[in-house]
């Protein structure tokens, strides 16, 4: 409310359920606290920072003690830097007060900071519903592996399921892969083969063999697009400048990690 003061802006939730006003007045102190806004009671919004007013919001909310919170992509209006921040701070405020956030956004490494568990969803249907790393390394379908994090996406056919395990061939030759469910797959299977760009390490003793085509340098790494057996398929390599990358039309030789690789059904 721009004609509140952010005491009372925090104390209105409060004031409509009558609540006796010594109890308004420390239970607005404590949650003002909590979101870093101790000294600020007496000013409007209009004199605060966009950060400054999204954490107001959040006292106001947090005051009448929910059994469950609502934020609808609530950082979507905050730079860059400062929506970083606010995660950590909505993060820490979740803990300390045990209260069920419900987080709606589209930022997808946004999900993955926030989250205890993250439920992707398509056309008004929940389409997994997992912990972060689990959406991440075992993604359910093509949807979810390339919407939560970046994928190369690969025919394969199902060789063979052993320990926990899989042997599939694909365009880049046999692999292995990891599987979260063992049950899920038998030899001749038809899937797709999930594998993550920062699973790709260029070694010159390397399983497979590619082709550059191009690099795009981005300061923490390189992105890499190499050619195998007519397909492409991206490398993120980390700390470039110590690998010496091929320039394009190069053949380099690079390894897959077990833990970067996935398979999922054919759509």
């Amino acid at each position: 409310f721009p004609h509140m003061t952010d005491f009372e802006n925090v104390a209105y939730g409060l004031r409509i359920r009558t609540v006796p006003r010594e109890e308004v007045e420390r239970s607005v102190k404590e949650v003002l606290e909590m979101v870093n806004l101790s000294g600020l009671e007496s000013r409007y919004p209009g004199r605060l920072s966009g950060g400054q007013q999204q954490r107001v919001a959040l006292a106001r909310a947090l005051v009448i003690k929910p059994k469950v919170l609502l934020l609808d992509e609530p950082l979507s209006n905050l730079d860059a830097k400062l929506r970083e921040q606010m995660r950590l701070e909505l993060k820490r405020i979740q803990r300390e007060t045990g209260i069920t956030f419900v987080y709606v956004t589209h930022d997808q490494a946004e999900a993955m900071v926030m989250s205890d568990r993250v439920v992707v969803m398509k056309d008004g249907e929940a389409v997994q519903i997992d912990p972060p790393d689990m959406v991440y390394r075992y993604p359910k379908n093509v949807f979810v592996a390339t919407f939560i994090g970046r994928a190369n996406i690969l025919d394969a056919e199902v060789l063979e399921v052993e320990g926990g395990k899989a042997v599939v061939r694909s365009t880049l030759g046999t692999v292995r892969v990891g599987l979260r469910d063992e049950g899920e797959w038998r030899s001749g299977d038809r899937a797709k083969l999930v594998i993550r760009p920062e699973g790709i390490t260029l070694n010159e003793r390397g399983q497979f063999e590619g082709k550059v085509l191009n690099r795009v340098y981005t300061g923490s790494m390189e992105v890499v697009t190499l050619e195998v057996s007519g397909e492409t398929i991206n490398a993120e390599i980390q700390n470039p400048l110590a690998h010496g990358i091929p320039s394009p039309g190069k053949t380099v030789r690079f390894d897959l990690s077990e833990f970067s690789v996935s398979l999922i059904p054919p759509e």
